[in-house]
C-alpha cells in the first residue's frame, strides 16, 4: 500500500471504529486530513467541503501531525473523539457559536467515556472556549481503545519536523489511569465485551497478560515506539531555525548594512574590507577573523 493510503486508512479506520463503537454508527462520512496549525491538536470544520456545483456537503476532521510524536496513541485517539463529538453536535443537536464547548457537548463527551476539563485535568471547567479532556476511569473510550490497539491498529509514519516543545498535553496521568482502571481482565469482558462489542465482532480474545500489553502500547509515546530521541530533535530543529535566521553585517568604513546567512562571509565593495557581524552568538570572533583576514 502506498504512504498516502497507509496513513489515511490508519485515520480513517480508527474514525469507523469509534463511530460504530461510542456512537452507534450514526455520524455521517467525513473527509478525514492532516493539517499543521501552530495551536491545536485538531479541529472540527462542518460543511468545510462540496463534492460538487450544488451538490452534497461534507464535514472535516483534521489532525495535527506535528504533534504525534511527542504524544500517546491515547492522546490521539481522545483528538480524534473529541473533533467526532463535534460533528455528533452539529448533527444531532445544537452548537453553540463558533468554538465554544457548551454544556450538551459536555454531557456527550462524559456520556462516552471522556471528561471535558479547561485544564486536561480533573477540576478543570466542563465548559468554554478551549478545552481538553481526560480519559473516564473504566470508561467507554478507554476500553474501547484497548479493543483498537489489541486489533493491531499502529501510526504508519510520523512527521520528522514534530513540535518537541508544546503544551497539548492532555494529561499527565496516564500510567495512573491505567494503574487504576482495569483491575482485570473480566473488567473489560464485563464492560465491553457483554455490553458494546460483542466478542464474535473484534477478533480478539481477551487475558490479562494481553490487555495490559494494549494499555503499554496505548501509553508509550509515538516517541518511544518509533525510538526517536525528542532531545535530540529539538536540538536538531533548533540548529536548523538558527541556520534560517538572518544576521546583521556592518562595514566599519562607510556604515552600509547587509542582511544574510549567519555563515556569510561578506566584504564590503566600496572599502574593500571584511563586514562584522553584528549579531550572532559568536559576534566578536567572528569580527576579529574577517578584520585580520582583511
Amino acid at each position: 500500500m502506498k504512504p498516502t493510503m497507509q496513513m489515511y486508512t490508519f485515520i480513517q479506520d480508527a474514525y469507523d471504529f469509534f463511530n460504530d463503537r461510542l456512537f452507534a454508527g450514526q455520524l455521517p462520512a467525513c473527509l478525514l486530513t492532516l493539517q499543521r496549525d501552530s495551536s491545536v491538536m485538531g479541529y472540527f470544520s462542518n460543511n468545510r467541503w462540496q463534492k460538487g456545483k450544488d451538490e452534497e456537503t461534507v464535514h472535516e476532521i483534521a489532525l495535527n501531525p506535528q504533534y504525534f510524536i511527542t504524544h500517546r496513541p491515547l492522546e490521539l485517539m481522545q483528538t480524534l473523539v473529541h473533533e467526532m463529538v463535534h460533528l455528533w453536535q452539529h448533527e444531532f443537536g445544537k452548537p453553540s457559536h463558533r468554538t465554544y464547548h457548551n454544556k450538551e457537548w459536555a454531557d456527550k463527551m462524559e456520556s462516552i467515556g471522556l471528561m471535558p476539563s479547561s485544564t486536561g485535568e480533573p477540576g478543570g471547567k466542563r465548559t468554554g472556549q478551549r478545552m481538553s479532556d481526560y480519559p473516564i476511569k473504566n470508561g467507554a473510550f478507554y476500553l474501547q481503545c484497548i479493543v483498537f490497539s489489541k486489533m493491531g491498529y499502529k501510526l504508519p509514519f510520523y512527521d520528522r519536523c514534530a513540535k518537541t516543545g508544546t503544551s497539548q498535553v492532555r494529561n499527565n496521568d496516564i500510567e495512573q489511569l491505567m494503574e487504576t482502571s482495569l483491575g482485570a481482565a473480566a473488567l473489560i469482558k464485563e464492560i465491553t465485551l457483554e455490553e458494546t462489542v460483542p466478542e464474535e465482532n473484534t477478533g480478539c480474545t481477551f487475558d490479562s497478560e494481553e490487555d495490559r500489553l494494549a494499555e503499554l502500547s496505548l501509553i508509550r509515546p509515538f516517541s518511544e515506539q518509533f525510538d526517536i530521541d525528542v532531545v535530540a530533535l529539538s536540538e536538531k530543529q533548533e540548529l536548523e531555525a538558527a541556520a534560517k535566521r538572518k544576521a546583521t553585517y556592518l562595514c566599519q568604513s562607510c556604515g552600509d548594512k547587509a542582511w544574510g546567512k549567519p555563515s556569510l562571509d561578506l566584504w564590503c565593495g566600496k572599502c574593500k574590507i571584511a563586514f562584522v557581524k553584528l549579531n550572532g552568538s559568536d559576534d566578536s570572533s567572528d569580527s576579529e577573523e574577517m578584520n585580520d583576514a582583511a
